[in-house]
């Protein structure tokens, strides 16, 4: 009796011993330590007042430490170099970094958190007002300075691993900013006009943020032993997945073509550039592993407004084409070349000219009409997708969406003819896409 249950004991405690070693080496082989890696990022940063939403894209970086498959602490840093609106509290390229927590669950071919991450957000063109005078005239002006504000990072985090060594990251989640208080030029008519700065408080806004990037991990243990990830899905025996269907997230710079006010000296050129983040759905065939089909369509919910008369409303996307490349095991890259329209919901376009006469002179000035455009549009690029299970495919694109704005009329008022018509112009824009798919 007493040697069996010696015996008993002795098997007992070493299949816990076993277990625990299994455990341990599992979590090793499932939690690499250390990760580094590449995002693009797009920020809608929400003024304090009413000053609206203004959509910054950017690019940065981000190095993890991950304490088990359930805790991981991280740094982010992003650069937003394209400038924004120039107010007493934003302005400028725009930087910000982030330090904080993820936790949730670790699978082997995915993971899914929740983040925690204060830091800051840093304008470097902010407008602080100044004043000065003698002779009891007043003068002000505007002094350009860096302002930074504290930011907390909040929401989720969805991780895609298609070997061991590489992560595709999906971040979705609220920047807080809380902006502080500010000097601000204030103008009143009554009783009599006057200027004056005073003292803005503080303000807390919401802004949503998206990224996606891809990332390198190391330590840990051994490989996985997935094989070699540049052999050809075609070499490796596997049947090619004949459909697509897949989810994503969409920036798109766009550059609107010249305005056409300030005529008779010329259209005054672009109106710069701005971000619209949307989302959509997208279809595919693959005829191939190398050529493939598809379909495209997005929508920016964001509503544009202003004197702009070929953009304007909601815009919305439609995208049918190819891709062709080479498509690997665990990854494959493509280049891709896709026809399709953009379309405006609401373009103040001009509807004709009204002449007056005045001191023996005629003058026409233009009249207005709110109505939906749409224009012919080629997005060409590149495509790159990882595989972390046969069925889940993840996607990058980056590419140049080109728009052909046709020929229509001048907005420029106060001529003593009609003005010619503005040229047709092609404008380029970047836009970059990310999403998550299904291969059936």
């Amino acid at each position: 009796m007493k040697s069996r249950a010696l015996f008993t004991f002795k098997t007992l405690l070493f299949a816990l011993l076993a277990c625990a070693t299994a455990a341990r080496a599992q979590e090793a082989a499932d939690a690499p330590k250390f990760e580094i890696g590449v995002q693009y990022t797009s920020l809608s940063i929400n003024l304090p007042g009413f000053g609206g939403t203004e959509i910054a894209p950017g690019v940065g970086g981000r190095v993890t430490y991950n304490l088990n498959n359930y805790f991981a602490v991280e740094a982010e840093g992003n650069v937003f170099p394209s400038a924004t609106r120039r107010d007493y509290t934003t302005g400028g390229a725009a930087q910000q970094m982030q330090f904080g927590v993820k936790a949730g669950k670790r699978w082997r071919r995915f993971g899914v958190y929740a983040k925690a991450r204060p830091g800051f957000v840093s304008f470097g063109e902010t407008l602080t007002p100044t004043q000065s005078g003698s002779g009891g005239v007043t003068v002000f002006n505007f002094r350009r300075e860096r302002k930074t504000h504290f930011s907390m990072d909040v929401g989720g985090v969805m991780e895609f691993y298609p070997s061991r060594r590489v992560v595709v990251r999906f971040d979705a989640g609220d920047t807080i900013v809380r902006y502080g208080e500010h000097a601000e030029l204030v103008s009143s008519p009554f009783p009599s006009p006057s200027s004056s700065i005073v003292t803005g408080g503080p303000e807390t806004k919401h802004s949503f943020q998206f990224s996606a990037g891809v990332g390198f991990r190391f330590g840990g243990g051994e490989d996985d032993g997935d094989g070699d990830d540049s052999q050809s899905s075609s070499s490796s025996g596997e049947r090619v997945r004949r459909f697509e269907v897949g989810a994503q997230f969409s920036s798109l710079v766009l550059r609107p073509p010249a305005s056409g006010f300030g005529f008779p000296f010329g259209p005054t050129g672009a109106d710069g550039s701005q971000a619209e983040a949307g989302g959509g759905a997208r279809i595919g065939f693959n005829a191939t592993d190398d050529l493939a089909f598809e379909i495209e369509g997005n929508f920016y919910p964001r509503r544009r407004f202003g004197i702009d008369t070929a953009v304007g409303g909601y815009p919305s996307q439609v995208q049918l084409g190819v891709k062709y490349g080479r498509r690997f095991r665990r990854f494959g890259v493509f280049g891709k070349a896709r026809p399709g329209v953009v379309h405006f919901s609401s373009v103040n376009e001009v509807s004709g000219y009204e002449a007056f006469d005045f001191s023996g002179q005629t003058f026409f000035f233009p009249t207005f009409r709110d109505r939906s455009k749409t224009y012919f549009s080629m997005d060409v690029g590149g495509v790159l997708e990882f595989y972390p299970k046969e069925r889940v495919f993840t996607r990058f694109d980056v590419g140049d969406t080109m728009i052909r704005y046709p020929s229509r009329n001048n907005p420029g008022g106060g001529f003593l003819t009609p003005p010619p018509r503005l040229p047709a112009e092609l404008r380029h824009n970047l836009q970059v896409t990310a999403g998550i798919g299904l291969r059936f």
